[in-house]
Parts: structure tokens; C-alpha cells; sequence
């Protein structure tokens, strides 16, 4: 196995351990197993723990960039269409449910929730673009917000999905496993778009059933 091999082999099984159990529980033997390199692999390539850590942050930073740039390509699209279409990949993510090749989601997500010394780069580079993009996207449905009801507009939709992450056991004691189920990725999305774009006054209003109540509303991304 050739050096740059054993690296990309040491980020790979990092990510892994550090997505699922945390910075503190993860250990440098368990990475080296998991990895198939020897324990002084870690001190040659990366100086310490800490530092192998900032590289698979790294690496899931790169990750982040790039899901970043491909919504920001689509800026033709209708403004709510690209709402759609956020809220439905940012779902995707935060369901997956321990899939090696997704640690990257996991690991940020953990590294949400608690915090380490490495936070700060997590922000700037991986969770920074996608708040601003969300911003600016709100911005276009609602041209005549002012800086913070756009921040607040960006929070109340990342809220809504971290919820079906956060707080899956409790909704499942409240509507049972069944139910549940059936609020699958599609349904969210739809429901979390719509439901928000309804409150701007930029989509049909939700009625009773769940359906357009009145006619007289902007449609998304006109008027």
C-alpha cells in the first residue's frame, strides 16, 4: 500500500469512528484497524490525533463545497423549486442512518450538536455557504426582508428538518413507527416548502386538509 493509499485509507476509517462515537471516544487504534495500518501511521501523516481530525473535517468540508456549488449552478431555477429542491437534499442527509460512505454528514452534524475546538472551521467552510445560500434564496422570495427576518427565515427552515433528525424517538412515542414512516423525504419536502412558502405569502395557503385554501396569492417567485 502506497503512502498517499494509507492516508486516504486512515481519513476514511477516521471519519467513520469520529461520525460514531464522537472526537473524545474514538480511538487512534480502533482508526488503525479499521484502516489496516499500523498505529504509528496516524503520528507520521497527520502529527496526532488532532490533526488527523482537522483532516477528516477537512475532507468533509470539500464534501460540503461541493454540494454547495451544485445548488448555486441552478440559479435559473424558480425560486421555489430551488426551496424544494434544498429542503429535500437537506433531508437526505440528515436520514441517512450509518452508511460508511456518509460519514461526512454525520460527523458535521455531531460536530453541530458538540461543538470541538475544530467548530470554527466547520462553520466557515462547510456550514457558512450553505446558510448563505439559503439566505440569499430568501431573499428572492421575500425581497423586502431586512437582514435579521432573513436570518430568521433561514433558521426556521433548517429547524424544521433537524427536527425529524433530533427528535425521531419522541415523534415516534407521539404518532407510532408506522406513522412516521410515511413522513418520508418526498412528503417532507413538499410539506416543509410548501408549508413555509404558504406563510410568506408566496404559494397557495394550506387549508384544513392540507391542500390550497384560497386562489388570490402570489405564486412563488412572481409578483
Amino acid at each position: 500500500m502506497s503512502q498517499d493509499q494509507t492516508k486516504a485509507r486512515l481519513i476514511e476509517a477516521a471519519g467513520q469512528e469520529f461520525a460514531g462515537k464522537g472526537y473524545q471516544h474514538a480511538t487512534v487504534r480502533a482508526i488503525c484497524e479499521r484502516a489496516g495500518a499500523n498505529l504509528a501511521a496516524v503520528n507520521y501523516h497527520f502529527g496526532d490525533k488532532g490533526g488527523l481530525y482537522a483532516a477528516v473535517l477537512k475532507e468533509a468540508h470539500r464534501c460540503g463545497r461541493q454540494e454547495t456549488e451544485e445548488f448555486e449552478g441552478d440559479g435559473e431555477a424558480d425560486p421555489a423549486d430551488r426551496l424544494r429542491a434544498y429542503v429535500r437534499s437537506f433531508l437526505e442527509r440528515i436520514f441517512i442512518r450509518n452508511a460508511p460512505s456518509e460519514w461526512h454528514h454525520q460527523l458535521m452534524l455531531r460536530e453541530t450538536l458538540a461543538p470541538t475546538a475544530f467548530s470554527e472551521a466547520l462553520v466557515r467552510e462547510a456550514i457558512r455557504p450553505r446558510f448563505e445560500y439559503l439566505k440569499g434564496l430568501m431573499r428572492e422570495i421575500c425581497p423586502d426582508a431586512d437582514d435579521r427576518r432573513l436570518s430568521a427565515l433561514v433558521f426556521s427552515v433548517t429547524g424544521q428538518c433537524l427536527y425529524y433528525k433530533f427528535a425521531a424517538r419522541v415523534s415516534e412515542h407521539l404518532i407510532g413507527p408506522d406513522a412516521l414512516r410515511q413522513l418520508d423525504v418526498d412528503y417532507l419536502a413538499d410539506h416543509i416548502a410548501s408549508f413555509c412558502l404558504a406563510a410568506l405569502g408566496r404559494g397557495p395557503a394550506l387549508g384544513r386538509a392540507g391542500g390550497p385554501a384560497r386562489e388570490d396569492v402570489v405564486p412563488a417567485g412572481r409578483g
